[in-house]
């Protein structure tokens, strides 16, 4: 399972849809997305009803989430109607996670089409609606979609059925094993993707299909599936349904994953749940939780929360991409993508707490120019997520004189980190403990004590930025402080910004009657003191970028905001459940010898202490994403990104990389 993330093409080809029968056709595979008598009523005979779906919805323990795979999601039918049985028959406090492969998604337009087929049931419609909101653009990998407040988490994996499969790290309770047929589509129905079927099953799975083919019986008999023909639907007169049995099948586990990249063992879903820090990285934690049904107490040293380095007035949202998509590139870019559904599923794009009004990254010399070109020229990325656009064009778009070419990111802009901060924790499961600093925090046989309090935290989460003086042996964790100052200055009516530009820094639109812009970089300093030399630093790295603009602010009077963000030594984030350092060095002391030493058993694990640290200047784009894989984590629950994208994160990366190239 632990295998690399495709990243020679972030880019997809979408579906091809022939629409001259009023229903959607396929035109490569030269068949239907479902049945013209009644595609609500096939989904319910073929998914729903054969898969005993709504006794199991009605039984299911709010304590765990409830997870349906499908190897192909089309225009979602499938998914509409399991949402709308959980929402009637599951209990109101429970989770259901609908995971879907689609290698050749949807256009918006084609979508909206499809849906309309589906607009007599307004049951269905409340799903179609926000399933055209948050659509993803058409980049491969995972795409994880918030829907009816968090009740249904839909996780899309955009790409090939069995590749995306094999970086999926769930159990999966039920199969839709669905898809054109084996006949029209023989590349998507072939060994290894029963490979992965078995891998993701336990032994209470179940799984229903629409075909019977003799292929499908082999592959899903070998794999450890007990199946039996019932009837089918409309003119199919016989179908498959299957239970999990895995006699005579190797379930054993991929002895590839190195132990302290996989799942700790998980807590009992009972007690509160305590955060440590009230920064961007811990309301997003607090929040992702939260609508889990954790309690959540977030200690916060200061009066409001977000007063640190998630401070200032404004943050600009996006991605810098490589021409070539690296597993880093390919988390930011995930990252970008869940920040902007996430913002717009809960109603936060509104000009206050952020606005999705672009973003235009400026090319200022040579060798920028090119790499840019290659960016557009390579065609990694989709028009949707990102364009090259001329200086004249970056100037008709931001409303000023830009200095020279640029990446336009169309849905990307800025978000006020700590409006969002308040937004997110403005939930009835969140305490907010403010002014309370905590000094130190202890084990106990029963749980975790902060500072001095009596209450037992069965887990703690560390959100503290750089700051390693709560636990030991955090040396090897990498972190460091990294200076930035911001400058701040009153817009005037004759200047007028209507994107955000980033260049050696960034601007955003006014917000309130004021720009913000900057930043400086200074590794390793902790003062927050404001310096006139970093404000005319900010300034001219704006005149670089912005001249027109730069030169009607210089008689302006500067404010702004000097703090630290936490930097890691490879600048991606810390996330997970953490290991005792020391007895990791110690338990896996043979890679000084042979970094390809394999181990088994348990990692070293520190019993219910997490952390989510060292986001540096990305934090909007990485502290949502990484607050999603935590709580998946804790809650035992499929992640929001393919495996090797979780393991980039690993705490204890640094540690192992220290060992591995020390001497034996």
């Amino acid at each position: 399972m632990s295998q690399q993330p495709k990243t020679n093409s972030a880019k997809l080809s979408t579906a091809k849809i022939d629409w001259s029968e009023s229903q959607p056709h396929s035109s490569a595979f030269d068949d239907i997305y479902f049945s013209q008598q009644s595609g609500t009523s096939e989904t319910e005979h073929v998914f729903i009803n054969a898969n005993n779906l709504p006794k199991r919805f009605a039984d299911q323990d709010p304590q765990r989430p409830f997870v349906i795979a499908e190897t192909g999601f089309g225009t979602g039918l499938n998914f509409l109607c399991a949402r709308k049985l959980w929402l009637k028959a599951a209990p109101k406090t429970a989770q259901l996670h609908f995971i879907s492969c689609e290698k050749y998604p949807f256009t918006p337009a084609d979508l909206k089409q499809a849906h309309q087929l589906f607009a007599p049931d307004p049951e269905l419609a409340s799903g179609c609606e926000q399933l055209q909101k948050l659509w993803p653009k058409p980049v491969s990998g995972f795409h994880r979609l918030n829907l009816d407040q968090g009740r249904i988490q839909l996780t899309l994996l955009y790409g090939d059925a069995t590749e995306m499969l094999s970086q999926l790290n769930a159990q999966i309770d039920c199969w839709f094993l669905d898809g054109f047929a084996p006949s029209k589509n023989p590349e998507m129905w072939r060994e290894e993707l029963f490979a992965q079927l078995r891998r993701l099953s336990h032994a209470k799975t179940t799984l229903a299909t629409f075909t019977c083919a003799g292929l499908v019986r082999r592959g899903l008999k070998a794999s450890g599936f007990e199946i039996r023909k019932i009837p089918g639907y409309g003119r199919k007169r016989e179908m498959l349904c299957a239970d999990f049995v895995a006699d005579g099948v190797d379930k054993r586990e991929d002895v590839e994953q190195q132990p302290w990249l996989k799942r700790p063992p998980t807590r009992p879903k009972s007690g509160p749940i305590a955060i440590i820090g009230g920064g961007l990285s811990g309301a997003t934690t607090a929040f992702a939780l939260a609508r889990r049904g954790y309690q959540v107490d977030l200690y916060e040293q200061h009066p409001e929360l977000a007063t640190e380095g998630s401070g200032n007035p404004q943050g600009a949202l996006y991605a810098k991409l490589p021409a070539k998509p690296t597993p880093q590139s390919r988390l930011h870019l995930a990252g970008l993508n869940y920040s902007v559904q996430l913002l717009q599923s809960l109603g936060f794009n509104d000009g206050q707490i952020a606005d999705l009004c672009g973003l235009l990254q400026l090319a200022l010399h040579e060798k920028e120019v090119k790499r840019f070109q290659q960016v557009v020229t390579d065609g990694a990325y989709p028009a949707e997520v990102v364009q090259g656009v001329s200086q004249e064009e970056a100037t008709e778009l931001a409303g000023t004189e830009c200095a020279g070419p640029a990446l336009y990111f169309p849905d990307a802009g800025w978000v006020s980190p700590a409006k969002f901060s308040r937004a997110l924790c403005d939930h009835p499961n969140i305490q907010l403990k403010r002014l309370e600093p905590v000094e130190k925090i202890q084990t106990t046989v029963d749980g975790w004590r902060v500072g001095a309090g009596d209450r037992l935290y069965r887990n703690i989460i560390l959100c503290t930025a750089w700051r390693t003086e709560l636990f030991d042996n955090w040396h090897s964790l990498g972190l460091k402080p990294i200076r930035g100052q911001t400058t701040w200055v009153n817009a005037t009516s004759a200047d007028s910004l209507a994107k955000v530009v980033c260049g050696k820094g960034y601007i955003s639109p006014a917000l309130d009657g004021q720009y913000c812009f900057g930043s400086s970089f200074v590794i390793g300093d902790q003062s927050a003191e404001l310096r006139d030399a970093e404000h005319q630093h900010n300034l001219q790295i704006l005149k670089e970028s912005l001249p027109e603009l730069a030169e009607a602010l210089v008689a302006e009077s500067f404010s702004g905001k000097a703090t630290q963000r936490a930097g890691s030594r490879d600048y991606v984030p810390l996330v997970g459940a953490l290991c005792d350092q020391e007895e990791l060095i110690s338990r896996y002391k043979a890679l000084k010898i042979d970094a390809r030493t394999r181990f088994k058993g348990d990692a070293p694990w520190v019993s219910g202490l997490y952390v989510n640290l060292g986001h540096g200047s990305k934090g909007l784009i990485t502290c949502p994403l990484s607050a999603e894989v935590l709580a998946a984590q804790i809650n035992a629950e499929p992640y929001p990104i393919e495996q090797p994208l979780v393991e980039i994160l690993s705490p204890q990366r640094f540690t192992i990389r220290d060992l591995i190239r020390s001497e034996g």
